[in-house]
């Protein structure tokens, strides 16, 4: 089991939020100072895009309240779409590839949960290698890192369905 899955497990007493902040923050790293992401989207702090201009900068601290706030809404909008019930760990994972993907790319996996898939919408993951366009798996993509976000968010889901690792 990968290191920031078992962190994030580890954080699972304290339910989603706890186990979602635990496991993207690694996954997002944290720049005090606007940069360009590999598709060249301005980015600060924990993955924060929105009106992120050339020269911004932030404090550690603004960055983590701004990265609480928002991992917090957007569990609250993956949790508003799920109509069923799932584990803490699956509902963290699904919320890590919203927060990096967006809700409406992420909304076939979540139509999979609300069909009764959970196993299938873990799996469906995976899928989500891309980009800019380009497939991530190529290691000249120089987007590497999200083919590995997506396997320990598959794991993490799986983890969610079985308490154990997925196969």
């Amino acid at each position: 089991m990968r290191a920031v899955v078992r962190a994030a497990l580890s954080a699972a007493g304290l339910g989603a939020g706890a186990i979602a902040a635990a496991f993207i923050g690694p996954h997002e790293g944290l720049s005090l100072t606007a940069y360009q992401d590999s598709v060249g989207v301005w980015t600060l702090c924990r993955g924060h895009t929105e009106g992120v201009r050339p020269g911004d900068t932030a404090t550690r601290a603004e960055c983590e309240a701004l990265f609480a706030s928002e991992v917090g809404r957007v569990l609250a909008d993956v949790d508003d779409r799920i109509v069923v019930d799932i584990p803490d760990a699956s509902l963290a994972a699904l919320t890590s590839l919203c927060f990096n993907t967006g809700l409406g790319t992420c909304a076939p996996v979540l139509r999979r949960v609300n069909a009764g898939r959970l196993g299938a919408a873990c799996d469906a993951i995976a899928l989500y290698v891309y980009a800019g366009g380009r497939d991530c798996r190529d290691p000249a993509s120089n987007c590497r890192g999200i083919v590995e976000r997506r396997a320990a968010e598959r794991e993490l889901c799986h983890a969610g369905r079985t308490g154990e690792s997925a196969p």
